[in-house]
């Protein structure tokens, strides 16, 4: 699962982003069919290079979990093509039907796990319920793009590809930065505090973290959606946009955030029993990271849709360095687990809070070279 949350986002090679751009439907028409093959692509080859890895000595716990080169494939295509085709939907404005599909594979999600956990608990039941609860919600979204799904009428591949070149060569290895800096906590816990470590670290992001994975799912693919719409037709007001996104979900963050810190050290252990006592701490430790990644989240996509590919790199390579330098301090101290969850997590809010002040810039600079051209 940790595999595929890396390799996931970036199945599409980001072509998906660029879906919300362009002003001709034959363009998006092209995009689309591009995005899918290559999530399809990306998918075969994940599948096929965690069968090869154990057999050359490579991650050879992988050999513990049966068919585990077909599940990876599967969820990597899935997560994937679930993306596209949400693109695909806000293209047309459909936000209701993508933030009701977010909402409904969360859910989908969480009863497929416990329902195939109650019927044989083991590992394929957890990767069989995340299947299950992606491939909620395909079929309201395929009739809500169900345009871009026609023929292009003209042009070519080769041209779209090469006005478009930032996203597969620029934001796919950006992406790939950003997912990896999402799961490196983990593996670092993993790496020093072993199984039990990561075990109660990854039990307490997996809760603490579901606001932020249903809000600012929705909220990411509106804004961006929303904001691109107003790029391509050349309407202003960007800028303002962005700060009202900022504020209003920045109330309900600092709620979020305030309450993870308060609550969570009796309340996990209340709910998951005595022996998660670590997690309620961990989750304490996250709390101020939750409720900033809640804001700044959705907000990055303007990273994507103004194409700022040196920003983008920049950020991500920054967030990986943050949480490096706060592993090596928590080295040099010779920390507990929660102590280092405070300096990894820690890392990762500075790196928001500067990802939300370049995006805010970023916006303002379109801004007002758009008014420029107008005048």
């Amino acid at each position: 699962m940790a595999v595929a949350a890396i390799l996931g986002p970036t199945a599409t090679l980001k072509l998906e982003a660029a879906l919300l751009l362009p002003k001709d439907e034959d363009t998006a028409r092209r995009l689309l069919r591009l995005a899918l093959f290559s999530s399809t692509a990306v998918a075969v080859a994940s599948g096929v290079t965690v069968w090869l890895l154990p057999a050359i000595g490579f991650l050879t716990e992988l050999k513990e979990v049966e068919a585990a080169p077909l599940w990876v494939s599967g969820m990597v295509l899935a997560s994937s093509t679930f993306s596209v085709l949400s693109q695909a939907a806000l293209r047309d404005r459909q936000y209701k039907t993508v933030a009701n599909r977010s909402i409904t594979q969360a859910i989908g999600m969480a009863f497929g796990q416990v329902g195939l956990g109650l019927i044989h608990p083991s590992s394929a039941s957890l990767m069989g319920g995340y299947l299950f609860g992606r491939s909620v919600g395909y079929v309201p979204l395929i009739r809500a793009s169900r345009s871009l799904f026609k023929r292009p009428l003209g042009g070519g591949y080769r041209r779209t590809l090469r006005h478009y070149w930032r996203f597969p060569l620029v934001f796919t290895p950006s992406g790939l930065l950003n997912s990896l800096g999402s799961q490196l906590p983990i593996l670092l816990i993993a790496l020093w505090f072993a199984a039990e470590g990561a075990g109660q670290l990854g039990m307490a992001q997996r809760l603490v973290f579901v606001p932020m994975t249903l809000i600012g799912a929705s909220l990411a693919q509106v804004f961006g959606a929303e904001i691109s719409r107003r790029l391509r037709d050349g309407a202003g007001g960007m800028s303002q946009l962005y700060l009202r996104i900022s504020s209003r979900v920045g109330m309900l963050a600092a709620a979020l955030a305030l309450a993870i810190f308060l609550l969570a050290p009796s309340l996990l252990p209340f709910i998951l029993g005595p022996t998660w006592e670590g997690s309620g701490l961990l989750a304490q430790a996250m709390a101020l990271s939750v409720g900033l990644g809640l804001v700044v989240s959705p907000l990055s996509r303007v990273y994507m849709t103004f194409q700022r590919s040196f920003a983008s790199i920049t950020v991500d390579i920054s967030r990986i360095a943050l949480l490096v330098s706060a592993a090596v301090v928590s080295r040099l101290l010779d920390a507990d687990i929660v102590t280092t969850a405070w300096l990894l997590y820690g890392g990762q809010a500075v790196n928001y809070i500067v990802t939300w002040a370049w995006g805010y810039r970023i916006v303002q600079v379109a801004e007002r070279e758009a008014q420029r051209g107008s005048a």
